[in-house]
């Protein structure tokens, strides 16, 4: 995601950005007539995307800087649990999740990967990716509160962490779209910092 986060939150925060930005950034399904529409409706359309290329901008406010941080890359997903965020600018680094093995590579090559079970907190990020992904409703509800409002084409959906682990990192996820492609997504984290991504998806 971008260079610069403090100790300590680094990995949580990327994760949450690329998990989300992927999973909500598939291609759109086309719009069948006068059929019902809800979260059931949403998931439904996800589900049905095997792969996805998007692209992002992303913009950091932080509260030790006086100026929004911006960084581009690329998003990409494959079903059943490949996501990747890479960052372009400001310089090039990577943050790949597939299966349990989370990997970071920075842009000077070093990496790291971690066990995503190892670690209770992400590890409820990432279940909730993949349940929606699946098009398994009960299981978001189990991990947010989920309010959508809109139609098929402008929906908005706010997610709201239901464990005190996740919300004392993140206070909530506010996603934008139109059928199954995301435009928007922002996340207000417990400290004040806030960060909204924009997606434009890969037309190749």
């Amino acid at each position: 995601m971008i260079s610069g986060n403090r100790p300590g939150r680094r990995l949580p925060r990327r994760l949450i950005a690329a998990g989300l930005a992927v999973m909500l950034s598939a291609g759109a399904v086309p719009a069948r007539a006068a059929e019902p529409w809800g979260l059931e409706d949403l998931f439904a359309r996800f589900a049905a995307i095997g792969s996805s290329n998007a692209r992002f901008v992303e913009m950091r406010e932080v509260s030790l800087l006086n100026a929004p941080m911006e960084s581009s890359g690329t998003l990409t997903y494959r079903r059943p649990d490949f996501l990747e965020k890479r960052t372009l600018q400001p310089q090039s680094e990577s943050l790949r999740l597939e299966g349990d093995r989370l990997t970071l590579t920075q842009a000077d090559g070093a990496s790291r990967t971690l066990s995503v079970s190892s670690m209770p907190e992400i590890q409820t990020y990432v279940e909730s990716i993949r349940a929606t992904l699946r098009g398994d409703v009960p299981a978001i509800m189990r991990f947010y509160e989920v309010a959508l409002d809109g139609t098929v084409q402008e929906w908005r959906m706010q997610l709201t962490p239901r464990a005190a682990e996740a919300r004392a990192t993140v206070q909530r996820i506010v996603i934008a779209g139109r059928e199954a492609t995301i435009r928007r997504i922002e996340i207000l984290h417990a400290d004040g910092d806030r960060s909204i991504m924009t997606i434009q998806p890969d037309p190749a």
